[in-house]
C-alpha cells in the first residue's frame, strides 16, 4: 500500500477542522478537544489561548496537505501547535512545538497535544463509553496488545492493564512480577488505538497514534470514571524526559493522526507506511531468516559439548535454516563479554564450528547493561547512566541488580564498537541483543547529553551497534522500542519468553499468563505488521515431548518442558507462519522425535508473508485470518490460505464466509484443508465453509 493510498470502504471526509474540534462528515465520528500546555521544570503551565498564525502547504508521513498554524507568546516562551489536514481528507494530523525566546535555559518534561475529557466530546457512531472496543498498541514486549471493552472486568481488560516494564528481566514472567504488572487506573497505549463501535462490527472507528517514537517516547492515555461507565480523559502524552532546551532551541513533539476507518489492519498497516516515509526509511530486500536459539531448552546451561552433539544430530537429520545463536550463559559477565569455562576452547572455536557445519554463528548479548563490578568499568568508567542525584540507574535482574548503559556518552561508542568488532572477528554474525529497555525504561535517567530523551539515547546505541557490526550482519533486537527502531535492527522480539507448555500448571498463581502461550500468539498476531519494517521474531517453537528438567536444573525446567499436545504444537507452528517473520526453534535434537521434527519443515525456511485479521474485536483472541500466496515457481499463480484457530478448551465447529477472500466474488475454489489433509470440494466465492476445529488447535 503506498503511503498516498485511500483508505478502503467508506471513509468520510473531515467536515470541519478548528483549533479545538475534528467532525468528520456525515457521521457520528468527532473529536473535540482542548490543548494544554507543556510542561516546564516540572510544572504543567495549563490551558493556552491560541491565536492563528500561518497557514501552508505541508507534507506528513508522505501525504501533501495543508497545515494551519497557531501560536501562543508568553514571556520567554513560543508554544506552537500545528494542525494538518491531508489534501485527500484521509486524516488529521497535531502537533505541539515550544521555542525557548528567553535568555536561559530550562526542561522540558511533556507535551499534551490532545486532550478530550467527557463522551460528549469523543464520539463515535454515537456509542456509549461502556459500548465502545478499544485496540490497543503498546510499547513493550511484555505488554499485551488487543482489544478491551471499558467497564467489562474480563482477561481482556486484565492484559490490557499490563505494564511490561514492570517484569524483571532474565527469566521471562515470574508469577510475582506478572501481578506486580497489572496496573489500575487508566490504561495506556503506545502509540495509538483505535476506537470502535462494539455494537455495529461494520462501523467506522477512530483512530489515534503518534507518527512514530524516534524523537521522544509517546502514549496514548484512557481513563474513565470510577464506575467505568463514562468517559473521563483521553490524552496523548509525548514524554520529553525533562530534556534542555537551550536559549533560542525549539522542540517539536511526533504528529499524532487521528482518523476514522472501518478496517483496523488496514489503517495500521498504513499508519505504518506513514512512519516509514516520514523517517525516509526503505524496507531492506532481506529474507526472514530461520533460527535455532539454546535458551528455550537449556537455559543458560548450554556448553560446547551440547553443541556438538546438536550439530551432530543436525548433520544426521539436517534443516534449512540459516544462523545457530549461542544464547545467554556463554560470557564472564555484563561488560567485558569474554567466554567462561562453559566453552572452555573460546568463542572463536564455537563459531567455527556452526560455520563449517553450514549455519550463519550467532550469539547473545545485552550492550545496554553492565555488571556493577566488570572490569570494563575501570577502563571506562563513564559508561554508567545516573539519576539527577548522580546515583547509578539500576536495572532489576534475576541475578541481581545491575546497571544501565548511557548510549550518549563518548565511551560508549568506543565501547560498543570494540565490543562488536570483536564478536565479528570470532566469526559471528548474527546478534541477538537483549534487555534493551533497560534505558527506555528508566525515566529517572539524566544522560550526558541533556537534549536527549530516551528514544534519541537508545536510537544512537543502536546505531553504533548497527554501524560495528556492518551490512552482513544481522541484528536481532529484544526488548527495544517497536517504531523508533526503525532503520537500525533487521528483527524484533515482538512477545514474552515461550514456555514448553500450553497453560501454566494447576494452582499457578497469576494475573498475566492465565492463558499461557495463546499471550505470546496474540502478541504475534496484533503485531505482524511489523514486518514492514523488520522481521518480527514470535520466540522459539519448543516441540519435544518431555517432564522434567534438563540436567536436574530447576530454574530452567518451564523451558524444558514439552507438554504440548500435538494439536497445540501444531497450532505453535501455524502462528509462526500466520506472523509473517523469522521463525525460531530451540531443542536438544537428539530428543526430538520424527513426526515433531517434520512440524518445523512446514515454516522453514520462512515465508515472510504475514496474515490479515478478519475479526479484529474477537474476544480473548482473533480466531480466523486470511493470507495471500503468490507461488515463488513458475506457472502456479495465486492461492489464499484461510486459518481457523479454537482457543477453547474443547472441540468447536468453526464456519466463515468465503467473501472474507479478496476479489471473491464470481470465483470458484477449490478448497484443502492441510492439517487432515483433505480435499473439501469446489465452492463458489459466497459460499460458507463449517470445519471442526480441535480443542487449542487450527485448521488451514
Amino acid at each position: 500500500m503506498s503511503a498516498t493510498a485511500t483508505m478502503s470502504g467508506s471513509f468520510l471526509k473531515i467536515d470541519t477542522i478548528s483549533g479545538s474540534e475534528v467532525l468528520l462528515k456525515g457521521s457520528d465520528t468527532c473529536l473535540r478537544f482542548e490543548t494544554l500546555s507543556p510542561v516546564l521544570g516540572g510544572v504543567e503551565c495549563g490551558n493556552l489561548d491560541f491565536r492563528k498564525s500561518s497557514i501552508a502547504p505541508a507534507t506528513v508521513g508522505g501525504v501533501k496537505g495543508e497545515v494551519e498554524g497557531y501560536r501562543s507568546l508568553h514571556p520567554g516562551i513560543e508554544v506552537v501547535r500545528e494542525i494538518f489536514r491531508a489534501g485527500d481528507d484521509s486524516f488529521v494530523a497535531i502537533r505541539m512545538g515550544v521555542k525557548n525566546r528567553g535568555g536561559d535555559a530550562f526542561n522540558l518534561g511533556a507535551m499534551i497535544p490532545l486532550c478530550a475529557r467527557g463522551i460528549k466530546n469523543v464520539w463515535v457512531n454515537d456509542a456509549a463509553y461502556k459500548d465502545w472496543c478499544v485496540y490497543r498498541m503498546s510499547r513493550q514486549k511484555n505488554d499485551i496488545p488487543g482489544v478491551y471493552r471499558p467497564g467489562v472486568n474480563d482477561n481482556d481488560m486484565v492484559e490490557a492493564r499490563v505494564d511490561g516494564a514492570e517484569i524483571k528481566a532474565g527469566m521471562g514472567v515470574s508469577d510475582k512480577d506478572a501481578a506486580a504488572a497489572v496496573k489500575p487506573g487508566a490504561i495506556k497505549s503506545e502509540p495509538g488505538v483505535c476506537i470502535m463501535d462494539d455494537r455495529n462490527p461494520e462501523g467506522q472507528g477512530l483512530f489515534i497514534a503518534s507518527l512514530c517514537q524516534s524523537e521522544h517516547l509517546s502514549r496514548v492515555v484512557i481513563s474513565g470514571n470510577d464506575e467505568a461507565v463514562d468517559l473521563e480523559k483521553l490524552m496523548v502524552l509525548c514524554e520529553l524526559d525533562g530534556v534542555e532546551l537551550a536559549p533560542g532551541a525549539e522542540r517539536y513533539c511526533h504528529w499524532i493522526i487521528i482518523a476514522e476507518t472501518a478496517d483496523v489492519r488496514e489503517m495500521v498497516a498504513r499508519h505504518g507506511v506513514m512512519i516509514g516515509t516520514e523517517m525516509g526509511f526503505e524496507k531492506p530486500n532481506r529474507p526472514a531468516p530461520a533460527v535455532y536459539c539454546s535458551w528455550y531448552f537449556y537455559g543458560s546451561g548450554f556448553t560446547e559439548d551440547d553443541l556438538a552433539e546438536n550439530l551432530a544430530d543436525l548433520a544426521r537429520r539436517p534443516i534449512p535454516f540459516d544462523a545457530l545463536l549461542i544464547d545467554h550463559g556463554w560470557m564472564d559477565n555484563f561488560g567485558t563479554w569474554n567466554s567462561n569455562s562453559l566453552f572452555p576452547s573460546g568463542m572463536a572455536e564455537a563459531a567455527g564450528k556452526i560455520r563449517a557445519a553450514g549455519y550463519t554463528p550467532g550469539i547473545w548479548t545485552c550492550p545496554f547493561v553492565l555488571t556493577p563490578d566488570s572490569p570494563i568499568l575501570e577502563k571506562y568508567p563513564m559508561l554508567v547512566a545516573r539519576d539527577a542525584e548522580g546515583k547509578p540507574v539500576i536495572f532489576p535482574h534475576s541475578e541481581g541488580e545491575k546497571w544501565i548503559l548511557d548510549p550518549t556518552v563518548p565511551e560508549a561508542e568506543e565501547y560498543l564498537t570494540e565490543m562488536f568488532t570483536r564478536f565479528k572477528s570470532w566469526g559471528f554474525l548474527c546478534h541477538k541483543l537483549d534487555f534493551l529497555r533497560a534505558v527506555i525504561n528508566a525515566p529517572s535517567i539524566q544522560f550526558h547529553d541533556r537534549t536527549m530523551t530516551r528514544a534519541q539515547a537508545y536510537r544512537r546505541g543502536m546505531g553504533i551497534i548497527k554501524n560495528a557490526v556492518g551490512e552482513e550482519g544481522y541484528v536481532l533486537a529484544c526488548g527495544g522500542l517497536f517504531e523508533g527502531t526503525i532503520g537500525v535492527a533487521d528483527g524484533i522480539r515482538i512477545g514474552s519468553d515461550v514456555k514448553g507448555r500450553w497453560k501454566e500448571p494447576a494452582g499457578a498463581k497469576t494475573h498475566y499468563s492465565s492463558l499461557g502461550y495463546l499471550v505470546r500468539i496474540k502478541q504475534n498476531l496484533y503485531r505482524n505488521y511489523m514486518n514492514d519494517f523488520w522481521h518480527t521474531d514470535p520466540d522459539a517453537l519448543q516441540l519435544r515431548r518431555r517432564k522434567g528438567p534438563f540436567r536436574g536444573q530447576l530454574e530452567f525446567e518451564h523451558l524444558a518442558d514439552g507438554s504440548l499436545t500435538d494439536d497445540e504444537a501444531f497450532t505453535c507452528v501455524v502462528s509462526q507462519y500466520l506472523g509473517g517473520g523469522l521463525v525460531c526453534f530451540s531443542e536438544r535434537m537428539v530428543e526430538l522425535d520424527d513426526d515433531r521434527l517434520a512440524l518445523l519443515r512446514h515454516v522453514i525456511p520462512a515465508t515472510g508473508k504475514p496474515a490479515k485479521i478478519l475479526d479484529y474485536k474477537k474476544k480473548v483472541c482473533p480466531e480466523t485470518f486470511i493470507t495471500t500466496v503468490t507461488a515463488e515457481a513458475d506457472g502456479l499463480g495465486m492461492w489464499y490460505n484461510l486459518t481457523l484457530c479454537n482457543w477453547a478448551d474443547e472441540k468447536v465447529k468453526r464456519s466463515v464466509n468465503l467473501s472474507a477472500i479478496p476479489e471473491s466474488a464470481g470465483k470458484k475454489f477449490a478448497l484443502f484443508e492441510f492439517a487432515t489433509q483433505k480435499f473439501l470440494g469446489l465452492m463458489d466465492g459466497e459460499g460458507t465453509v463449517e470445519i471442526n476445529v480441535p480443542a487449542h488447535g487450527s485448521r488451514v
